[in-house]
């Protein structure tokens, strides 16, 4: 914190002021919140949270709201509430094959929201993003102050590209950051991991600060929240859990001999439950499945006394359950939630869940997800509002005197 020969240095103390209060008003928000309640919340004085409201007022992010009777007697406490339509974020969740783009306002409300198919390519898929964005913000009243975008890969910032994007080919080709920028207008862009978006939207809904996400479909990816904040690792790459190895590879020649390595992603993802369906159909084992039968029936199968898919769905959860197990002596989470097709189903989730208590001595809460395929959209609009924030309640009307 910096310092005068005075104490606190003037303009940080604004800086602390501005951010409390807008914090407590916007959590009031749409009901409103009177001055006194203001003071009460933050511990800041009067003067002070009357020169900030007159601040954000001039500036259009505050207005009074209604009023309503303080008491019994005297005149009616003046509320404020944020104006929703001050500034507004564009959020993406850009899929390998389902884009999803919204528009959300200062309150993280979603105006307008499109749906469209990602296309073949990456710089396809960012021009026809930048269109679309570009078309619903012009609809709107204000202008987009910041955007979010969830990519199916690791993003180095550095280089301004996403990597190990196996699914949407042609990011290696582009600076993404760069790129959406000249197309949008915009400088304040952020791009990150889909599954550390969805974790910080999982986060807020239960309720914690340190919590996993753990998606479980066509791949496998964490997200990691500690301290109410996203983890994202020394190269971006932190969550990569469907890459652990269950059956590691050789190394100067020390290892397993004539054993293909294995990967958790190789055993526990949706793709992989099938095949292990059919290498237990090859083993003999009795099914009433279709060999080529997907995660979702062999899962329900498997609670039915089917053996072959039983067997396939315990390997599966085996493998996971060790993951998780691992996860949680490292970490030693909150809480573990799993999404994505198989992650969600409640019949793998309790699989996964009876194996990892008899795994580790203190196993986390385990539960599906809440917001199923919205995760990664409403975590692009939260970390998108948090930067848009930080902007507009730092950036002093003319003629403030504070």
């Amino acid at each position: 914190m910096a310092l005068t020969e005075k104490g606190i240095d003037p303009r940080v103390f604004s800086g602390l002021s501005d951010k409390a209060i807008f914090g407590v008003v916007r959590d009031a928000s749409p009901d409103g919140i009177s001055r006194a309640d203001m003071a009460r919340a933050t511990g800041f004085s009067k003067p002070t949270i009357s020169a900030v409201v007159s601040d954000f007022e001039e500036a259009g992010l505050l207005r009074a709201a209604e009023a309503s009777p303080a008491g019994s007697i005297g005149r009616p406490a003046t509320k404020y509430k944020i104006v929703p339509e001050a500034g507004f974020v564009v959020a993406v969740d850009m899929g390998a094959t389902k884009t999803l783009v919204a528009v959300a306002d200062l309150l993280g409300n979603i105006v307008r929201e499109e749906k469209f198919s990602t296309g073949g390519n990456a710089e396809e898929s960012i021009d026809r993003i930048a269109d679309r964005a570009t078309a619903m913000v012009s609809q709107m009243k204000g202008q987009a102050g910041s955007v979010c975008i969830g990519v199916p890969g690791v993003y180095q910032s550095d280089a301004d590209r996403v990597e190990q994007a196996v699914n949407l080919p042609g990011f290696e080709k582009i600076a993404v950051k760069a790129r959406l920028a000249e197309r949008l207008g915009i400088d304040d862009i952020q791009i990150e991991n889909d599954v550390n978006l969805a974790a910080a939207a999982e986060s807020e809904a239960v309720g914690g600060s340190d919590v996993v996400a753990i998606s479980i479909g066509t791949g496998i990816g964490l997200g990691i929240v500690i301290g109410g904040n996203l983890y994202r690792g020394n190269s971006g790459a932190a969550g990569e859990i469907g890459s652990l190895w269950l059956v590691p590879p050789q190394l100067n020649g020390q290892g397993p001999a004539n054993v293909e390595p294995v990967t958790v992603e190789d055993v526990a993802s949706g793709p992989s439950i099938s095949n292990l369906l059919k290498a237990s159909i090859e083993d003999g084992l009795e099914t009433a499945l279709d060999p080529d039968a997907e995660a979702e029936a062999i899962l329900a199968a498997s609670v039915n006394g089917d053996i072959a898919a039983r067997h396939a769905v315990g390997k599966a959860a085996d493998a996971m359950a060790l993951a998780v197990a691992h996860l949680s002596m490292i970490f030693d989470p909150e809480h573990v939630v799993f999404g994505g097709g198989v992650g969600k189903n409640p019949i793998m989730l309790e699989a996964i869940r009876e194996r990892v208590v008899r795994l580790v001595p203190y196993p986390p809460p385990m539960t599906a997800s809440v917001m199923g395929g919205r995760a990664t959209l409403l975590g692009a609009v939260s970390v998108a509002l948090s930067s848009l924030h930080e902007k507009l309640i730092t950036r002093q009307p003319q003629g403030a005197s504070r």
